[in-house]
């Protein structure tokens, strides 16, 4: 009995053995997965952290490429809003002939064409109504390009003109010279024609090519011309400076 009674009890003690052995491998194969989760957390945080940042760039430089795309289609489009000139500024003016050219001040200004000609205005189609330029300065001076004029109704209402296509010349004014011809083609409008919308002219603003001051004159001739403010091609217009 002595003996069976030591076999069981060594067999006993393999047995727990085993047993604590096993416990053993499943306590570390249940520690391993936890701790290498525990260490591939960081490593997801920098790639998320790595992906942030790269969609932050990527937003970034979007939004600067959609923000320079809307400025430039800003540029256009404030290009594109641009009329034709009605100011006195010309564009293809050389800095000599700015040098040399007549001043507002230096010029007396007179209505009439050639041969003192005034325009018809109960006529049905184009008329010219000029204004000479005489050079009442002590200097040689030259006049280039387009002048600026605006129209005032006798209602305060102001108009100005556009300018045809006709190239400019240089005109050279000597003291006391007065070859230069300012001319407005007007369609006027016959007092017997109604219905159209007349612009009866009290006042013109007359502002010499690439001069900032203007000289005002009063409407000498009466009647009304068409009144085609608002139109792209009206039939009232202003020419360059000429030699009349």
């Amino acid at each position: 009995m002595s003996a069976k009674l030591h076999r069981a009890v060594r067999c006993a003690a393999a047995v727990l053995a085993v047993i604590a052995v096993g416990a053993g491998a499943t306590a570390c194969d249940s520690s391993g997965p936890s701790s290498s989760a525990k260490a591939a957390a960081p490593s997801n945080a920098a790639k998320d952290s790595t992906s942030d940042q790269a969609k932050d760039s990527s937003s970034n430089t979007q939004g600067g490429s959609q923000d320079a795309a809307q400025q430039s289609g800003n540029g256009v489009k404030k290009t594109a809003e641009k009329g034709s000139r009605t100011d006195a500024v010309n564009v293809a003016a050389t800095t000599a002939e700015e040098t040399k050219r007549c001043h507002t001040g230096e010029l007396r200004y007179s209505w009439g064409g050639p041969h003192g000609g005034a325009p018809d205005m109960e006529a049905d189609y184009q008329q010219i109504a000029s204004i000479r330029l005489t050079n009442s300065g002590g200097r040689t001076c030259t006049l280039h390009g387009f002048p600026g004029v605006r129209l005032i109704s006798t209602s305060g209402t102001a108009w100005d003109l556009h300018r045809s296509s006709v190239k400019p010349s240089t005109i050279t004014l000597h003291p006391g010279d007065d070859t230069a011809m300012v001319a407005m083609d007007i369609l006027p409008l016959p007092s017997t024609m109604k219905g159209p919308k007349p612009f009866r002219v009290s006042t013109v603003l007359l502002t010499p090519p690439d001069e900032t001051t203007h000289v005002t004159l009063k409407w000498p001739y009466g009647g009304a011309i068409l009144d085609q403010s608002g139109a792209t091609r009206p039939g009232t217009f202003i020419d360059p400076i000429v030699i009349g």
